[in-house]
Protein backbone atom coordinates (compact mmCIF):
# COMPACT_ATOMS: atom_id res chain seq x y z
CA UNK A 1 0.00 0.00 0.00
CA UNK A 2 1.35 3.43 -0.97
CA UNK A 3 2.52 5.52 1.96
CA UNK A 4 1.57 9.04 2.95
CA UNK A 5 4.85 10.84 3.65
CA UNK A 6 5.17 14.05 5.65
CA UNK A 7 7.92 16.67 5.38
CA UNK A 8 8.10 19.49 7.95
CA UNK A 9 9.75 22.41 6.21
CA UNK A 10 10.11 26.15 5.67
CA UNK A 11 11.21 26.49 2.04
CA UNK A 12 12.60 29.93 2.74
CA UNK A 13 13.08 29.78 -0.21
CA UNK A 14 12.58 26.39 -1.89
CA UNK A 15 15.97 25.46 -3.35
CA UNK A 16 17.84 22.64 -5.08
CA UNK A 17 18.54 20.89 -1.78
CA UNK A 18 14.80 20.69 -1.07
CA UNK A 19 14.18 19.27 -4.54
CA UNK A 20 16.93 16.71 -3.91
CA UNK A 21 15.17 15.61 -0.71
CA UNK A 22 11.80 15.15 -2.45
CA UNK A 23 13.46 13.29 -5.34
CA UNK A 24 15.20 10.92 -2.90
CA UNK A 25 11.90 10.24 -1.13
CA UNK A 26 10.29 9.47 -4.50
CA UNK A 27 13.06 6.94 -5.17
CA UNK A 28 12.39 5.18 -1.86
CA UNK A 29 8.59 5.54 -1.73
CA UNK A 30 7.53 5.07 -5.36
CA UNK A 31 3.80 5.79 -5.14
CA UNK A 32 3.75 7.86 -1.97
CA UNK A 33 1.60 10.92 -1.47
CA UNK A 34 3.97 13.62 -0.21
CA UNK A 35 2.45 16.17 2.16
CA UNK A 36 4.57 19.11 3.27
CA UNK A 37 3.86 21.03 6.49
CA UNK A 38 5.46 24.39 5.76
CA UNK A 39 6.00 27.50 7.87
CA UNK A 40 3.73 30.36 6.92
CA UNK A 41 4.88 33.97 6.60
CA UNK A 42 7.01 33.81 9.76
CA UNK A 43 9.77 31.22 10.05
CA UNK A 44 11.42 29.44 12.94
CA UNK A 45 14.44 31.75 13.24
CA UNK A 46 12.07 34.60 14.15
CA UNK A 47 11.95 36.39 10.81
CA UNK A 48 9.48 37.08 8.01
CA UNK A 49 9.76 34.67 5.08
CA UNK A 50 11.46 36.00 1.96
CA UNK A 51 8.52 34.96 -0.25
CA UNK A 52 4.80 34.77 0.57
CA UNK A 53 3.58 31.34 1.66
CA UNK A 54 1.28 30.58 -1.31
CA UNK A 55 4.06 31.41 -3.76
CA UNK A 56 6.42 29.05 -1.91
CA UNK A 57 3.69 26.39 -1.95
CA UNK A 58 3.34 26.74 -5.72
CA UNK A 59 7.07 26.16 -6.22
CA UNK A 60 6.98 23.11 -3.93
CA UNK A 61 4.09 21.63 -5.92
CA UNK A 62 5.95 22.25 -9.17
CA UNK A 63 8.86 20.23 -7.75
CA UNK A 64 7.27 17.10 -6.38
CA UNK A 65 5.05 17.87 -3.39
CA UNK A 66 1.42 16.68 -3.65
CA UNK A 67 0.00 19.08 -1.07
CA UNK A 68 1.32 21.94 1.04
CA UNK A 69 -0.21 22.67 4.42
CA UNK A 70 0.70 25.53 6.71
CA UNK A 71 2.31 25.32 10.09
CA UNK A 72 0.61 28.41 11.49
CA UNK A 73 2.12 31.16 13.60
CA UNK A 74 3.10 31.23 16.45
CA UNK A 75 4.24 27.61 16.09
CA UNK A 76 6.18 28.42 12.91
CA UNK A 77 8.11 31.15 14.72
CA UNK A 78 8.91 29.31 17.94
CA UNK A 79 11.84 27.35 19.38
CA UNK A 80 12.77 23.96 17.92
CA UNK A 81 10.79 21.99 20.50
CA UNK A 82 7.52 23.88 19.91
CA UNK A 83 8.05 23.97 16.14
CA UNK A 84 8.74 20.23 15.92
CA UNK A 85 5.86 19.27 18.22
CA UNK A 86 3.41 21.26 16.09
CA UNK A 87 4.77 19.84 12.84
CA UNK A 88 4.52 16.26 14.08
CA UNK A 89 0.99 16.87 15.37
CA UNK A 90 -0.18 18.23 12.01
CA UNK A 91 1.56 15.43 10.08
CA UNK A 92 -0.19 12.81 12.21
CA UNK A 93 -3.56 14.56 11.94
CA UNK A 94 -3.15 14.65 8.16
CA UNK A 95 -2.77 10.89 8.06
CA UNK A 96 0.97 10.61 7.44
CA UNK A 97 2.48 7.13 7.84
CA UNK A 98 6.09 8.29 7.76
CA UNK A 99 7.97 11.51 8.47
CA UNK A 100 11.08 12.33 6.46
CA UNK A 101 13.56 14.96 7.63
CA UNK A 102 17.01 16.14 6.61
CA UNK A 103 20.15 15.45 8.65
CA UNK A 104 23.58 17.01 8.30
CA UNK A 105 26.42 15.78 10.53
CA UNK A 106 24.83 13.23 12.88
CA UNK A 107 23.62 9.75 11.98
CA UNK A 108 20.01 8.85 12.78
CA UNK A 109 21.33 6.54 15.52
CA UNK A 110 23.17 9.38 17.28
CA UNK A 111 20.15 11.64 16.97
CA UNK A 112 17.91 8.96 18.50
CA UNK A 113 20.32 8.54 21.40
CA UNK A 114 20.30 12.27 22.17
CA UNK A 115 16.49 12.35 21.96
CA UNK A 116 16.15 9.49 24.44
CA UNK A 117 18.62 10.99 26.95
CA UNK A 118 16.98 14.42 26.95
CA UNK A 119 13.71 12.89 28.13
CA UNK A 120 15.21 11.09 31.13
CA UNK A 121 14.81 12.26 34.74
CA UNK A 122 18.57 12.04 35.17
CA UNK A 123 19.19 14.52 32.35
CA UNK A 124 16.55 16.91 33.71
CA UNK A 125 18.36 16.98 37.06
CA UNK A 126 21.71 17.67 35.40
CA UNK A 127 20.17 20.47 33.35
CA UNK A 128 18.59 22.10 36.41
CA UNK A 129 21.97 22.23 38.11
CA UNK A 130 23.73 23.56 34.99
CA UNK A 131 21.16 26.35 34.55
CA UNK A 132 21.85 27.58 38.10
CA UNK A 133 25.28 28.73 36.89
CA UNK A 134 24.60 32.23 35.58
CA UNK A 135 27.64 31.99 33.31
CA UNK A 136 25.83 29.34 31.27
CA UNK A 137 23.38 30.19 28.52
CA UNK A 138 20.60 27.62 28.11
CA UNK A 139 22.37 25.99 25.15
CA UNK A 140 25.66 25.83 27.08
CA UNK A 141 23.88 24.29 30.06
CA UNK A 142 22.21 21.73 27.81
CA UNK A 143 25.51 20.80 26.17
CA UNK A 144 27.32 20.42 29.48
CA UNK A 145 24.50 18.23 30.78
CA UNK A 146 24.56 15.96 27.72
CA UNK A 147 28.33 15.58 27.98
CA UNK A 148 27.77 13.81 31.31
CA UNK A 149 25.96 11.09 29.33
CA UNK A 150 28.60 10.80 26.63
CA UNK A 151 26.71 12.60 23.86
CA UNK A 152 26.59 16.13 22.47
CA UNK A 153 23.86 18.44 21.26
CA UNK A 154 23.94 18.67 17.45
CA UNK A 155 25.30 21.98 16.21
CA UNK A 156 23.51 21.93 12.86
CA UNK A 157 19.94 23.22 12.82
CA UNK A 158 18.50 20.28 10.86
CA UNK A 159 20.02 17.75 13.28
CA UNK A 160 18.67 19.72 16.26
CA UNK A 161 15.20 19.67 14.70
CA UNK A 162 15.54 15.94 14.02
CA UNK A 163 16.11 15.39 17.76
CA UNK A 164 12.90 17.30 18.49
CA UNK A 165 10.88 15.44 15.84
CA UNK A 166 11.84 12.11 17.40
CA UNK A 167 11.11 13.40 20.91
CA UNK A 168 7.67 14.60 19.80
CA UNK A 169 6.81 11.25 18.18
CA UNK A 170 7.96 9.35 21.29
CA UNK A 171 6.07 11.63 23.71
CA UNK A 172 2.84 11.40 21.75
CA UNK A 173 3.12 7.62 21.47
CA UNK A 174 1.84 7.73 17.90
CA UNK A 175 2.42 5.26 15.10
CA UNK A 176 4.53 7.46 12.85
CA UNK A 177 7.68 6.07 11.23
CA UNK A 178 10.60 8.43 10.61
CA UNK A 179 13.49 8.38 8.18
CA UNK A 180 16.20 10.82 7.18
CA UNK A 181 17.72 12.08 3.96
CA UNK A 182 21.35 13.11 4.35
CA UNK A 183 21.87 16.69 3.29
CA UNK A 184 24.36 17.27 0.47
CA UNK A 185 26.09 20.49 -0.54
CA UNK A 186 26.35 23.43 1.86
CA UNK A 187 25.36 23.17 5.51
CA UNK A 188 22.51 25.20 7.00
CA UNK A 189 24.45 28.45 7.57
CA UNK A 190 27.23 28.07 5.00
CA UNK A 191 27.57 31.10 2.73
CA UNK A 192 29.31 29.41 -0.21
CA UNK A 193 28.02 30.04 -3.73
CA UNK A 194 27.28 26.93 -5.80
CA UNK A 195 24.74 24.48 -7.16
CA UNK A 196 23.56 23.41 -3.69
CA UNK A 197 23.62 26.50 -1.49
CA UNK A 198 22.13 26.99 1.95
CA UNK A 199 18.93 29.03 2.26
CA UNK A 200 20.89 31.62 4.26
CA UNK A 201 23.35 32.10 1.40
CA UNK A 202 20.55 32.25 -1.16
CA UNK A 203 18.74 34.96 0.81
CA UNK A 204 21.88 37.01 1.33
CA UNK A 205 22.81 36.82 -2.34
CA UNK A 206 19.28 37.79 -3.34
CA UNK A 207 19.24 40.92 -1.22
CA UNK A 208 22.68 41.89 -2.52
CA UNK A 209 22.17 41.07 -6.21
CA UNK A 210 18.41 40.61 -6.72
CA UNK A 211 18.72 37.13 -8.16
CA UNK A 212 17.88 33.71 -6.76
CA UNK A 213 20.70 31.17 -7.14
CA UNK A 214 20.63 27.39 -6.59
CA UNK A 215 16.86 27.16 -7.11
CA UNK A 216 14.60 25.16 -9.45
CA UNK A 217 11.65 26.79 -11.25
CA UNK A 218 13.79 29.82 -12.10
CA UNK A 219 11.05 31.36 -14.27
CA UNK A 220 8.68 31.52 -11.27
CA UNK A 221 11.33 33.21 -9.15
CA UNK A 222 12.10 35.70 -11.91
CA UNK A 223 8.41 36.57 -12.18
CA UNK A 224 8.21 37.13 -8.43
CA UNK A 225 11.17 39.50 -8.66
CA UNK A 226 9.65 41.45 -11.55
CA UNK A 227 6.33 41.79 -9.70
CA UNK A 228 7.96 42.80 -6.41
CA UNK A 229 6.42 39.76 -4.70
CA UNK A 230 9.14 39.34 -2.11
CA UNK A 231 9.84 40.72 1.35
CA UNK A 232 11.08 44.29 1.55
CA UNK A 233 13.58 43.43 4.24
CA UNK A 234 14.43 47.06 5.04
CA UNK A 235 10.76 47.85 5.62
CA UNK A 236 10.34 44.77 7.81
CA UNK A 237 13.40 45.56 9.92
CA UNK A 238 12.48 49.24 10.23
CA UNK A 239 8.98 48.32 11.40
CA UNK A 240 10.30 45.97 14.10
CA UNK A 241 12.96 48.49 15.15
CA UNK A 242 10.28 51.16 15.55
CA UNK A 243 8.10 48.76 17.52
CA UNK A 244 10.97 47.95 19.88
CA UNK A 245 11.53 51.68 20.45
CA UNK A 246 7.93 52.57 21.28
CA UNK A 247 6.86 49.38 23.07
CA UNK A 248 6.27 50.76 26.58
CA UNK A 249 5.72 47.49 28.44
CA UNK A 250 7.84 47.20 31.59
CA UNK A 251 6.66 43.76 32.67
CA UNK A 252 6.62 41.43 29.72
CA UNK A 253 3.72 39.10 29.10
CA UNK A 254 5.01 37.83 25.77
CA UNK A 255 5.60 34.11 25.40
CA UNK A 256 9.12 32.78 26.12
CA UNK A 257 10.48 36.20 27.09
CA UNK A 258 11.67 37.78 30.32
CA UNK A 259 12.32 41.28 31.62
CA UNK A 260 16.06 40.92 30.90
CA UNK A 261 15.31 40.12 27.25
CA UNK A 262 12.90 43.02 26.96
CA UNK A 263 15.41 45.45 28.47
CA UNK A 264 18.18 44.23 26.18
CA UNK A 265 16.00 44.64 23.09
CA UNK A 266 14.98 48.15 24.16
CA UNK A 267 18.58 49.22 24.80
CA UNK A 268 19.80 47.85 21.48
CA UNK A 269 16.94 49.61 19.66
CA UNK A 270 17.91 52.94 21.26
CA UNK A 271 21.52 52.60 20.10
CA UNK A 272 20.67 51.85 16.45
CA UNK A 273 19.81 54.30 13.68
CA UNK A 274 17.80 51.91 11.50
CA UNK A 275 16.25 48.47 11.36
CA UNK A 276 19.12 46.72 9.58
CA UNK A 277 21.61 47.92 12.18
CA UNK A 278 19.18 46.88 14.92
CA UNK A 279 18.69 43.35 13.60
CA UNK A 280 22.42 42.85 13.10
CA UNK A 281 22.94 43.74 16.77
CA UNK A 282 20.43 41.23 18.13
CA UNK A 283 22.48 38.70 20.07
CA UNK A 284 24.07 38.40 23.50
CA UNK A 285 25.84 35.89 25.71
CA UNK A 286 22.57 35.03 27.43
CA UNK A 287 20.18 35.06 24.45
CA UNK A 288 20.57 33.87 20.87
CA UNK A 289 19.70 36.13 17.97
CA UNK A 290 16.78 33.88 17.02
CA UNK A 291 15.29 33.96 20.51
CA UNK A 292 15.45 37.75 20.65
CA UNK A 293 13.83 38.06 17.23
CA UNK A 294 11.10 35.62 18.20
CA UNK A 295 10.50 37.63 21.38
CA UNK A 296 9.95 40.83 19.40
CA UNK A 297 7.42 39.12 17.13
CA UNK A 298 5.57 37.58 20.09
CA UNK A 299 5.19 41.11 21.47
CA UNK A 300 4.06 42.53 18.12
CA UNK A 301 1.30 39.94 17.74
CA UNK A 302 0.32 39.74 21.41
CA UNK A 303 1.36 36.10 21.86
CA UNK A 304 1.30 35.48 25.61
CA UNK A 305 1.12 31.70 25.48
CA UNK A 306 1.27 28.93 22.90
CA UNK A 307 -1.25 26.10 23.13
CA UNK A 308 0.13 22.56 23.14
CA UNK A 309 -0.63 22.05 19.45
CA UNK A 310 -2.39 23.78 16.54
CA UNK A 311 -6.12 23.17 16.28
CA UNK A 312 -6.02 23.63 12.50
CA UNK A 313 -3.89 23.90 9.40
CA UNK A 314 -4.34 25.91 6.21
CA UNK A 315 -4.25 24.23 2.82
CA UNK A 316 -1.85 26.36 0.78
CA UNK A 317 -1.91 24.22 -2.35
CA UNK A 318 -2.42 20.75 -3.80
CA UNK A 319 -2.36 18.72 -6.99
CA UNK A 320 -4.84 15.98 -7.96
CA UNK A 321 -3.14 13.35 -5.83
CA UNK A 322 -3.06 15.65 -2.82
CA UNK A 323 -6.73 16.56 -3.20
CA UNK A 324 -7.67 12.87 -3.33
CA UNK A 325 -5.94 12.33 0.00
CA UNK A 326 -7.68 15.33 1.55
CA UNK A 327 -11.07 14.00 0.43
CA UNK A 328 -10.39 10.66 2.12
CA UNK A 329 -9.03 12.38 5.20
CA UNK A 330 -12.17 14.43 5.80
CA UNK A 331 -14.19 11.21 5.99
CA UNK A 332 -12.05 9.49 8.62
CA UNK A 333 -10.49 12.20 10.81
CA UNK A 334 -11.69 15.31 12.53
CA UNK A 335 -9.15 18.09 11.97
CA UNK A 336 -9.71 21.64 10.81
CA UNK A 337 -8.29 22.17 7.32
CA UNK A 338 -8.85 25.78 6.29
CA UNK A 339 -9.29 26.45 2.59
CA UNK A 340 -11.21 29.74 2.79
CA UNK A 341 -12.02 32.36 5.43
CA UNK A 342 -15.62 31.19 5.87
CA UNK A 343 -14.36 27.80 7.13
CA UNK A 344 -13.78 29.46 10.50
CA UNK A 345 -17.46 30.19 11.16
CA UNK A 346 -18.28 27.00 13.03
CA UNK A 347 -14.95 26.56 14.79
CA UNK A 348 -14.47 26.46 18.54
CA UNK A 349 -13.38 29.63 20.34
CA UNK A 350 -9.78 28.45 20.91
CA UNK A 351 -9.37 27.56 17.24
CA UNK A 352 -10.73 30.92 16.12
CA UNK A 353 -8.31 32.68 18.45
CA UNK A 354 -5.38 30.82 16.92
CA UNK A 355 -6.62 31.65 13.42
CA UNK A 356 -7.04 35.35 14.24
CA UNK A 357 -3.34 35.54 15.15
CA UNK A 358 -2.48 34.03 11.78
CA UNK A 359 -4.59 36.63 9.96
CA UNK A 360 -2.80 39.42 11.85
CA UNK A 361 0.54 38.03 10.64
CA UNK A 362 -0.60 37.74 7.03
CA UNK A 363 -2.19 41.19 7.04
CA UNK A 364 1.03 42.80 8.18
CA UNK A 365 3.13 40.68 5.84
CA UNK A 366 1.19 41.90 2.79
CA UNK A 367 2.19 45.47 3.61
CA UNK A 368 5.87 44.53 3.92
CA UNK A 369 6.29 43.21 0.38
CA UNK A 370 8.42 45.15 -2.08
CA UNK A 371 5.19 45.76 -3.98
CA UNK A 372 2.76 45.91 -1.04
CA UNK A 373 -0.85 44.72 -1.16
CA UNK A 374 -3.77 45.62 1.06
CA UNK A 375 -3.87 43.94 4.46
CA UNK A 376 -7.42 42.79 3.73
CA UNK A 377 -6.14 40.54 0.92
CA UNK A 378 -4.99 38.11 3.62
CA UNK A 379 -8.62 37.01 4.04
CA UNK A 380 -9.16 36.36 0.32
CA UNK A 381 -6.21 34.22 -0.78
CA UNK A 382 -7.19 30.75 -2.01
CA UNK A 383 -5.10 27.55 -2.23
CA UNK A 384 -2.92 26.99 -5.28
CA UNK A 385 -4.51 24.17 -7.30
CA UNK A 386 -2.41 22.22 -9.81
CA UNK A 387 -3.92 19.45 -11.92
Amino acid sequence: MAKVVGIICEYNPFHNGHKYQIDKIREQEKDATILTIMSGNIVQRGEFAIIEKHERAKIALENGADAVFEMPYPYSGSCAEVFANAGVEIAYRLGCDCLYFGTEEHSIEKIEKVAKIIDTIEFEEELKNAIKDKNNSFITAKNKSLEKFGVELPKCANDMLAVEYIRAIRKKGINLEYRSVKRIGSFYNDMDIGELMSASAIRRNFYENKEFLSVPSVSIYNELISLGRYLNIEAAHNFLHSFALVNSSTKTKAFDTCIEMESLIKEKAKKCCNGTEFFDSLSSKAFTSARLKRGILYSVFGVTKVDFAPKYTVLLGANGKGRQHISKLKKIRSFNIITKHSDAKNMKKTTKKQLNTLYLVDSLYNTLLKNPTMASEAYKTKPIIIK
